[in-house]
């Protein structure tokens, strides 16, 4: 049995699901995220757990106790919001302490927990300090520490870091799962971000519109998007996404895109799962595609529109046929808006989707 089980949730608010269906199973001791976009249902599943809203249908289970009716206070849960609320007029130790005097805990043991919490995190410096003097991570520690210095069955984040630059964010979000592991809380983090997710959960569930697209570890959903929706969210830079026929022949998948044709050989099952001369959605992330200034036996000629740098990585636009095709520049090479280069597709990472469910086939 699954340390949390959440079963058959759905929530409707004037007449539309916010979240429809949902099942989820946590182990004792993992970090599950959520990723999706703004609007998906990820704060409402989280409220739905913690006891603050109420579902439609469906059941919260929690180490084999239905707590769907359990009033929040008595569920063992503790959670952290977007912008959580430390009070600003009291120092970093009294906001920690505050969830442990509202249970009249004597204030030797409250002290006790909050040092123990405080030197966990790293903010015993601030503990005399009030919010106004915390850095944005220092923030987001202290809202945690109160979130854990009640010692909760299961911690739930409720995209902790967005408000932070990323730089920041990147090395919080490390830290979060480096914490985790130490502490072994089972916990839910969300976030609108999908590397984020990859980076800081044991597994990710995707949560678009309301309903669990994926779950599985982050090598999966990446490698193997089950469907089009999924891979335009988790792929950054933006998906290439194009319409092309296929044909078969043979032990060999012919695409022809705008008069750019690939070819690729197939096994028995994909050939059974194709039907020639259909025309499918065809999907490459940029970093599937091969840029040069010579040409290659298997590369088209094309011209540079559109140059965008992004860090480390630098970004193409370019025509080839008629169709605007966006890859990722090999390191090195300098290009420029008119230039001509080469594209080369790579077939092998090419993923093919049903036209009318857009479910991955290839």
């Amino acid at each position: 049995m699954a340390f949390l089980e959440i079963k058959n949730i759905s929530k409707k608010y004037r007449g539309r699901y916010a979240l429809k269906n949902i099942n989820l199973s946590i182990e004792k001791g993992e970090i599950l995220s959520i990723a999706g976009p703004p609007g998906s249902g990820k704060t409402t599943l989280l409220k739905i757990v913690a006891g603050l809203v109420k579902p439609d249908e469906g059941s919260i289970v929690l180490e084999g106790r239905d707590i769907t009716d359990t009033p929040p206070h008595l569920r063992g849960i503790s959670m952290v919001f977007e912008i959580p609320p430390v009070y600003p007029d009291r120092t970093g130790y009294d906001n920690i302490a505050f969830p442990l005097r509202l249970k009249g805990l004597p204030e030797n043991e409250i002290k006790k927990r909050v040092y123990e919490v405080a030197e966990l995190l790293g903010i015993k410096h601030i503990l005399h300090r009030k919010p106004e003097t915390f850095s944005g991570g220092e923030y987001q520690r202290v809202a945690l520490a109160r979130a854990l210095v009640t010692n909760p069955t299961l911690l739930l984040l409720d995209e902790p870091l967005k408000s932070l630059d990323a730089k920041i964010r990147e090395q919080m979000s490390i830290w979060l799962k480096e914490l985790q592991r130490k502490i072994g809380v089972t916990a839910i983090y969300t976030t609108h971000d999908p590397l984020e997710a990859f980076t800081v959960g044991t597994r990710t569930a995707i949560l678009i519109g309301g309903e669990i697209k994926q779950i599985g570890d982050p090598i999966d959903i990446l490698e193997k998007p089950s469907m089009l929706e999924v891979d335009e969210y988790v792929s950054i830079p933006a998906l290439n996404i194009f319409t092309g026929r296929v044909e078969l022949e043979d032990d060999k998948l012919k695409v022809i895109i705008n008069n750019v044709f690939l070819e690729k050989v197939i096994d028995k099952t994909l050939r059974e799962r194709i039907e020639s001369g259909k025309e499918y959605i065809i999907a490459l992330r940029p970093s599937d595609i091969k840029v040069s200034t010579s040409p290659s036996p298997h590369s088209f000629q094309g011209r540079v529109l559109l140059v965008q740098y992004l860090g480390s990585r630098t970004l193409a636009s370019i025509e080839v046929n008629e169709t605007t095709i966006r890859a990722i520049l090999p390191r090195g090479l300098r290009v420029g808006e008119g230039d001509i280069v080469y594209v080369e597709l790579d077939v092998d990472r090419m993923r093919i989707y049903d036209p009318d469910s857009k479910i991955r086939i290839a």
